[in-house]
């Protein structure tokens, strides 16, 4: 019993590593056939791990202090690049998310094993029974610590909202110099449980527990930041929004006084052209609101009938196909405003040019596999600059210009998508990527 129980102690260490993996995992977008995937993978990585770290050059490597550096690259190249792997065969995780979790899997993999030596050292005791209390204490309480007190806290919607590596890259710093003081001072004194020893191994432990601890609260500054730039969005829209009832009311003003004079020619006896004229004068006004944009989906409607006064008043035309059955997993809020921004971005790219029958706008709603795309295409006029991923505004009041794309980039993160912009060819092409959850099956 006691001899498989020290083969499988030769796995002990990337069981930790994939069960800390397993944490970020857990509340982050899934890949199809999840649970397949990751238990296969966890198996396989297991057999291969326990032949080789059972080996006699694999035990030489781990107990003889003078292969150190051949440890040190092991622990520093081969067990991150396993992590990497297992959270993107899992999880279809960006380049920048899978740098952040695997340095924040191994940070708690290494608390966990920092805490486990302090017990050995502090704790006497052997025997199975022993290890088996030891294991427990130091490595699935401590794991369910961690993932209700931070993980959970610092994903949200099923994706790590980054916004700055250096707050990773600190992450890598801090946990390498933590780890690199460990095995130094083993190395120095020779044995596993000094007193010098035991001090590093709480030293680690304050580490890695400060840089979970950052985690949190970074996020929580992030969402507080979020908050505040909505709040003043909101605000800034709400005075748009007026502006925008007022040019729809001098417009409507117009079109009302443009159909009493319409109802008033009819009265006077005229020839039957100039009466049918004025009758399809009368039922193109009386079509504005009448099924023009009329689709399935309230937040689309709204969004396109909102701006239907003022296209018709600068000749713009706004082309909509929509398979409005996929849009039903995005919530009406977040909808309207990623169409209501991507138009008004779209109508006032196309406001200026000539001859009006350039002023088109395309909007394209529809679904590929398990992928809903939002396309919005305008022609335009003049020399686009981006910068960030965004085009540069030209006005002299640039505070909450942009701002629009901005929002439609975090809505799209929010449901783990992506937003892309593209100026060439002086057409302008906003797209929007969102993935179809599963429970979605229109």
């Amino acid at each position: 019993m006691n001899g498989i129980f020290d083969m499988i102690r030769g796995n002990q260490y990337i069981t930790e590593i994939l069960g800390a993996c397993l944490l970020f995992i857990l509340p982050h977008r899934k890949r199809e056939f999840f649970w397949p995937r990751m238990i296969s993978f966890c198996v396989l990585v297991e057999l291969v791990s326990l032949l080789i770290m059972n080996s006699a050059w694999a035990r030489a490597i781990w107990q003889s202090p003078a292969n150190v550096v051949a440890s040190c690259i092991i622990f520093i190249l081969v067990f991150p690049l396993v992590s990497a792997v297992f959270i993107a065969f899992c999880c279809p995780a960006t380049g920048k998310e899978l740098v952040y979790c695997v340095a924040l899997s191994l940070c708690i993999q290494h608390f966990s094993s920092a805490f486990q030596l302090l017990l050995l050292g502090l704790v006497p005791g052997t025997g199975l029974g022993y290890d088996l209390v030891i294991e427990f204490l130091t490595v699935p309480v401590v794991y369910c610590i961690f993932y209700r007190s931070s993980i959970r806290r610092i994903c949200e919607n099923g994706v790590y909202q980054l916004d700055n590596l250096r707050l990773t890259a600190a992450t890598c710093l801090i946990f390498l110099v933590a780890a690199f003081t460990s095995i130094a001072v083993k190395g120095a004194t020779g044995q596993a449980y000094s007193p010098l020893f035991l001090f590093c191994q709480v030293y680690e432990m304050l580490c890695c527990f400060f840089l979970m601890w950052i985690q949190v609260n970074q996020k929580q500054a992030l969402d507080y930041q979020h908050e505040l730039d909505m709040q003043s969005y909101v605000q800034h829209m709400g005075y748009e929004q007026l502006e925008n009832s007022r040019q729809n009311r001098d417009l409507l003003t117009h079109l009302m006084h443009d159909l009493k004079h319409q109802i008033a020619g009819m009265l006077v006896p005229q020839s039957d052209a100039q009466r049918s004229d004025l009758v399809q004068q009368i039922e193109q006004n009386l079509m504005l609101y009448d099924g023009e944009y009329w689709m399935k989906n309230e937040a689309l409607n709204t969004a396109l009938v909102e701006r239907s006064l003022y296209c018709r008043e600068h000749h713009i035309q706004i082309m909509c196909v929509a398979d409005c059955e996929s849009l039903q997993f995005v919530r009406t809020g977040d909808l309207y405003l990623l169409l209501r921004n991507g138009l008004d971005n779209a109508i006032e790219g196309v406001c200026q040019l000539d001859p009006p029958e350039r002023r088109v706008v395309d909007l394209k709603v529809y679904r590929w596999e398990r992928v809903l795309m939002i396309q919005i295409q305008n022609p335009y006029t003049g020399r686009l600059v981006f910068r960030n991923g965004l085009p540069r505004t030209t006005k002299t009041d640039p505070r909450f210009h942009g701002y629009g794309l901005k929002l439609i980039r975090q809505i799209a993160k929010k449901y783990g998508g992506e937003m892309t912009v593209n100026g060439e060819h002086q057409m302008f092409s906003l797209r929007v990527l969102l993935p179809i959850p599963d429970g979605n099956t229109t």
